[in-house]
């Protein structure tokens, strides 16, 4: 499972009128033993409850003073992320006759008086955030919350917040919430906390911590309410309704995408990927034939190999991705196939080991899995299929027969796009069989049109019992264009029916069709600017560019010139720069 971090808030939470029962520290022991990273995240000071004794015993970290001040037992460090207070902020707060008290990085006090401590700020222009608790008030330097001081621990752990069960009570627990994997109440917290959390536990403070890990320990994830803007978007059902994906059906399962070549099952994949990363996930591709290198145009995302590009030992690859936290795509398409194989199944073993100890990276996918993992089984079937078992694996086929059987048998959710051959059918058939309506659809996979696809997927709700639900949907937009599509509409020659025919405002063809989007933006500085401008405004230049070249975003920024009067040699200029920017930008990817 991927959520192996459990953040917990200590007063309200864990402990119960200052104490934690006995039974909990019993439960927090069991889970550190079973391999759970255990950060206590506290609004007290680091003084008042004395981390020692079971506290640095089992926490990785304690986050305290509501994430001002970090202290890691194990290092015997503390640390202050976000520094101190303003000198003439605490001098002006010692004069106030108010009750105060002080900690390393934080002035605290109670309701009524957060009215003195607001003047103030107001006073002397900010300079501080301010966290409320159950009518406590606490006064923390700039960017310093719980959430924050959270991510600052993880940080130095190795640990991502997409790792991070959150457990807390309180108002100040609102961005532990927010950034962690799964926000948990406890049953006593306060009902507005309740409304932001994913799950709601049954039972309040201690006992219901116990029971979250109980849960935990057994591979069961709590019922929970998927937040609306953590869904992966694939697309649109034929209804019109928008589809989406729990990102923990992938991280919890393992996904299968088969389609004949050229259905468009490289597109999904990379659709999925980008969605992922959008999401926050750490994702590791292993590309054999170069078709998701667009993806390094991401954030934190580094193409490792292809044209030009030395593979790196498998060690350097992963420290990337532990330490500094990338996404990494393995362009394999250079490589000899037995250096290949090698290479991956070396990568395989070493990245099941941080995968285990870190939980990263989060989502792997392998292409072409028929070339690694034939029929007969082998060595890295065997590797591949202990690396699945924790779930967080996808793997890509146009030739699912040709997979070994044992790797088909451990996919719980199916993406399949066109699929033709009678063998493949039958192959992917006893996998995706069941309700009326999914035997419908396995009879209309041969004649699925390119940009539609049939997914299959097994909800993810435990300890229920799973169930299969079924829908075809049309793929949504990519953020960057596949690799494959991408080389072939920037230079290279588009059929007749498919390139862009320049007429005068009569609609008399000009005999200059650009047949690429190299000769459009060449084009562009040597038409008359009346037939340009006829296209502009007509939206001939959007509707070729989004339905042809599947380029929705410079469709976008030609919709928005078309909408823009200006002058014809100022058009001429616009035209030019937009299209050659986005033309340069999509080369750079190639």
């Amino acid at each position: 499972m991927h959520l192996m971090v459990l953040a917990c808030d200590l007063d309200g939470t864990l402990a119960e009128n200052g104490q934690v029962a006995a039974e909990t520290w019993a439960r927090l022991r069991q889970a550190k033993t079973a391999g759970l990273g255990l950060l206590l995240v506290t609004g007290r000071t680091l003084q008042s409850f004395a981390p020692d004794g079971p506290y640095a015993e089992l926490y990785d970290a304690i986050v305290a003073e509501d994430g001002a001040v970090v202290y890691f037992p194990r290092r015997d460090i503390v640390v202050l992320p976000f520094g101190h207070l303003d000198p003439a902020l605490l001098q002006r707060f010692a004069a106030l006759n108010i009750p105060l008290e002080r900690g390393m990085a934080i002035v605290a006090t109670h309701v009524p008086h957060d009215a003195a401590i607001l003047d103030v700020l107001r006073e002397l222009g900010g300079g501080a955030t301010v966290e409320y608790n159950r009518g406590a008030v606490m006064v923390l330097p700039p960017g310093a919350t719980k959430g924050t001081g959270l991510q600052f621990a993880l940080r130095e752990l190795g640990y991502s917040l997409r790792n991070v069960v959150a457990c807390g009570d309180a108002e100040n627990d609102r961005s532990l919430f927010e950034g962690a994997e799964l926000a948990v109440a406890v049953a006593n917290a306060a009902p507005a906390v309740q409304a932001l959390a994913d799950v709601v536990l049954g039972a309040p403070n201690g006992a219901g911590v116990r029971a979250l890990i109980a849960d935990l320990l057994a591979g069961h994830i709590p019922i929970r309410h998927p937040r609306p803007e953590r869904q992966l978007i694939l697309g649109h059902g034929l209804d019109g309704a928008s589809i989406t994906l729990d990102p923990f059906a992938l991280l919890t399962g393992n996904l299968g995408i088969v389609g004949d070549s050229g259905s468009g099952k490289s597109w999904l994949a990379g659709l999925l990927a980008e969605e992922m990363l959008k999401q926050g996930y750490q994702i590791c591709v292993i590309d054999p034939e170069g078709d998701y290198r667009n993806l390094r145009a991401f954030p934190h995302t580094m193409l490792v190999g292809g044209q030009g590009m030395l593979l790196p030992p498998i060690a350097d690859a992963l420290s990337l991705s532990e330490y500094a936290g990338m996404s990494l795509v393995f362009d394999l398409s250079l490589c000899a196939v037995a250096e290949r194989n090698a290479y991956v199944l070396k990568l395989l073993r070493e990245m099941w080991c941080l995968r285990a100890g870190r939980g990263r990276p989060h989502w792997v996918l392998l292409d072409e899995s028929q070339s690694f993992c034939p029929p007969v089984g082998g060595e890295f079937t065997d590797v591949l299929l202990k690396a699945m078992h924790g779930g967080g694996f996808a793997v890509v086929t146009y030739r699912p027969s040709q997979v070994a059987p044992m790797l088909l048998e451990a996919l719980d959710h199916w993406l399949v796009t066109r699929l033709s051959p009678a063998e493949e059918i039958a192959t992917v058939a006893p996998f995706l069989s069941g309700p009326s309506a999914a035997q419908s659809a396995l009879a209309r996979l041969p004649l699925l049109p390119l940009g539609q696809a049939y997914l299959s997927f097994r909800t993810a709700a435990q300890p229920a019992p799973a169930t299969h639900s079924t829908v075809v949907f049309r793929t949504g937009p990519r953020t960057v264009p596949h690799i494959r599509h991408l080389h072939k509409y920037l230079r290279a020659t588009l059929p007749q029916s498919q390139r862009f025919y320049f007429c005068d405002t009569a609609g008399r063809g000009l005999g200059t069709p650009a047949a690429s989007l190299w000769e459009f933006r060449a084009l562009l500085g040597t038409l008359p600017i009346d037939s340009l401008r006829y296209h502009l405004q007509r939206g001939d230049f959007e509707r070729w560019i989004r339905d042809v070249l599947r380029d929705n975003e410079l469709a976008r920024r030609l919709n928005r010139l078309a909408h823009r009067d200006l002058p014809d040699t100022e058009l001429r200029q616009a035209l030019v720069t937009v299209v050659g920017d986005r033309y340069n930008e999509l080369d750079s990817l190639v």
